[in-house]
């Protein structure tokens, strides 16, 4: 998940495993998520703490705008659950926030007269959306910078990763998951059934990222790997998420004669760790995007929040399909 969301995304957050370095203390609960790291297409997660916080201290020393030089209209973005009260505050935001597409201008200049600027409509409707929830100002101008973070594609390599759907598909989903995280067990089904809705238009892509304090998620995953070897990734990933309780070598060779692979030779790239460097470079490239918490979704590398589209992946799919 994307940096400290406290405020409006705090209380939004989806459920996820964390290792125990990142629950707060006292709770059973994730701390606000790890900052994104640098990556080959988005800017460092260091980058966007300095563009907030310089946000936050021209925020200070800026007057709010009068009535009469702020833009009154926001095409495409449905304001209808809004107060007279709440859509001034609206308007208000969407007046002295930057376009979410890094263009000169604010959001409402952005949405008038920069349609292709996708990201600030979205943007602009999560201002909506969160002030109708009864959402202060100040929680929203926080977060926002953070929500336009979260639309900025992020590179992830794919190579030689499992895949689920059509190749050549126009979406690529993205999971990095925990075989032994009961959130990633949930949602491992309603990825599929979301991919299998756009019939070739999607594809699914699994990633490892085995979390400190689950003792056998890596092992587990060395072990889906030396099914990768043999065309049976998914097969293996289904029964190692059906089990997860109990995952001993014993199981797993249990379940490779259960989907039909050759055994012996399953055993032999399990016991000489041949996935291991796999796993661990799945779990590095997860570490890069600043991921803290399993399971984590990219949709063409952006990550999927539940602040934006009410954090469902069909939505986000859509929104890709759209670009």
């Amino acid at each position: 998940m994307i940096g400290a969301l406290v405020g409006v995304l705090a209380a939004a957050c989806s459920p996820a495993c964390t290792p125990p370095e990142a629950k707060s203390p006292g709770t059973d609960q994730p701390r606000g998520p790890k900052a994104k790291g640098k990556s080959a297409d988005g800017p460092s997660g260091d980058g966007v703490g300095k563009k907030a916080a310089a946000m936050a201290e021209h925020d200070k020393k800026r007057a709010e705008l009068p009535k009469g030089e702020m833009l009154m209209d926001a095409p495409g973005v449905d304001t209808s659950k809004l107060s007279e009260a709440q859509r001034t505050v609206f308007f208000q935001i969407i007046n002295t926030e930057p376009s979410a597409c890094d263009k000169p201008h604010s959001m409402a200049r952005s949405l008038s007269d920069d349609p292709g600027c996708r990201d600030s409509k979205i943007a602009a409707q999560f201002v909506s959306d969160a002030l109708g929830s009864g959402a202060p100002a100040s929680a929203i101008k926080h977060d926002l910078p953070l929500v336009v973070q979260a639309l900025v594609p992020k590179d992830i390599d794919v190579e030689g990763r499992p895949i689920y759907g059509s190749e050549r598909a126009p979406v690529t989903v993205v999971v990095f998951a925990d075989f032994q995280c009961p959130h990633c067990r949930a949602e491992a089904p309603m990825l599929r059934k979301a991919v299998d809705t756009y019939r070739g238009r999607a594809r699914l892509i699994y990633k490892h990222f085995p979390l400190t304090g689950h003792d056998r998620a890596k092992v587990a995953a060395i072990a889906t790997e030396a099914a990768h070897e043999q065309g049976k990734f998914w097969e293996m990933h289904d029964l190692v998420f059906e089990n997860q309780d109990d995952l001993s070598d014993a199981k797993l060779y249990a379940f490779a004669d259960r989907i039909g692979l050759d055994v012996p030779k399953f055993k032999a790239s399990f016991s000489a760790n041949k996935g291991k460097s796999v796993v661990e470079k799945d779990k590095a490239d997860g570490e890069k995007l600043g991921i803290s918490g399993t399971p984590a979704v990219f949709v063409n590398g952006r990550e999927v929040i539940p602040a934006l589209f009410g954090g469902s992946l069909t939505a986000w799919i859509d929104d890709a399909l759209k670009r």
